[in-house]
C-alpha cells in the first residue's frame, strides 16, 4: 500500500513537471518561430505581429497534443459548447467585474496622475492589430494550452476530481495547479544570465482569474466560456486604456 501511495504521488509530480515542460517548450517554439520573420511592413512598433505568431504556434503544438492524447488515452478535452447556462453566467459576470476593474484602475490612475503613455501612435493599424490579438488570440491560444490541457490530464493522473471548499465554490487540486503553472507562464527568465522578472499585478491577476477560468470549464465542461471570458478582460483591459487615452 505504501509502495502504491508513493508510485501515485510520483505519478502525479511527473504529470505536473512533463506539463511545465512543454508548456515552457510550446512557448519557445512559439518565440522561435515568431523571430524567423520581421513585421516592420504591418506592425512597425512591435505590438501584435511578433506576438500573434508566437500565440498561433502555441496553440498549434497545443492542440496537436490534445489530439494525440485524446486518441491514445481516451480524454474528452471539452470543445463541445457543454453547459451554456453556467458558462455563460461565468462569461456574464467575469464581463461586469472586469469593467468595474477597469473603470476604478483608471480612475485612480487618473487622479494620481499615473497615466502611462504609450510607445506607439494611437492609429488605427496599431490599436485594431492589438484588440485583435487580444480578441482572437490571446483566449484559445491560452485556454487550451494552459486551462483545457492542463486539468484534463491532471485529472487524469489525479483518477478523481478533489475539490478545496472556498464558500459554496468547489476548486479542485487540477485547477490549482493548472492555474499556478499559467502564473508562472507570465514570469519572464532567461539562464545566462539568469534573471527573473514579473509584475506582481499580473501574478495574482492570473492565479485568481486562472482559478476563475479552470472553474467556468469544470462546471460548463466546455473550453468555449473560459475562451471568450479570456478574452472579453484582455479586450476591456487594452480597450479602457485607449479609451483613457482618448480623452487626455
Amino acid at each position: 500500500m505504501e509502495n502504491k501511495k508513493h508510485n501515485t504521488i510520483f505519478h502525479n509530480i511527473a504529470t505536473v513537471l512533463l506539463l511545465l515542460i512543454f508548456q515552457q517548450s510550446a512557448s519557445a517554439a512559439g518565440r522561435f518561430v515568431a523571430n524567423r520573420f520581421t513585421y516592420d511592413k504591418i506592425d512597425e512598433y512591435g505590438i501584435f505581429a511578433w506576438i500573434s505568431v508566437h500565440h498561433i504556434i502555441q496553440l498549434l503544438l497545443a492542440i496537436i497534443a490534445i489530439v494525440i492524447i485524446a486518441k491514445v488515452l481516451k480524454l474528452n478535452f471539452e470543445f463541445g459548447f457543454g453547459d451554456r447556462k453556467i458558462g455563460m453566467t461565468h462569461v456574464a459576470n467575469l464581463t461586469v467585474v472586469v469593467l468595474v476593474y477597469a473603470f476604478i484602475w483608471h480612475l485612480v490612475a487618473h487622479l494620481l496622475g499615473n497615466v502611462r503613455m504609450p510607445d506607439h501612435p494611437l492609429n488605427f493599424t496599431n490599436i485594431a492589430g492589438q484588440l485583435g490579438f487580444q480578441l482572437l488570440l490571446s483566449g484559445p491560444s491560452e485556454e487550451i494550452l494552459f486551462r483545457a490541457l492542463a486539468i484534463v490530464l491532471l485529472a487524469y493522473s489525479f483518477r478523481e476530481s478533489k475539490a478545496i471548499k472556498i464558500g459554496k465554490l468547489g476548486i479542485s487540486y487540477e485547477n490549482i495547479i493548472a492555474a499556478s503553472l499559467f502564473t508562472l507562464a507570465h514570469v519572464s527568465w532567461s539562464i545566462n544570465p539568469f534573471s527573473l522578472s514579473a509584475s506582481w499585478v499580473q501574478l495574482i491577476l492570473s492565479m485568481v482569474l486562472g482559478i476563475w477560468y479552470g472553474i467556468a470549464y469544470q462546471q460548463s465542461k466546455s473550453i468555449i466560456y473560459p475562451i471568450l471570458m479570456h478574452s472579453i478582460w484582455n479586450v476591456v483591459a487594452v480597450g479602457a486604456r485607449y479609451i483613457h487615452l482618448a480623452f487626455l
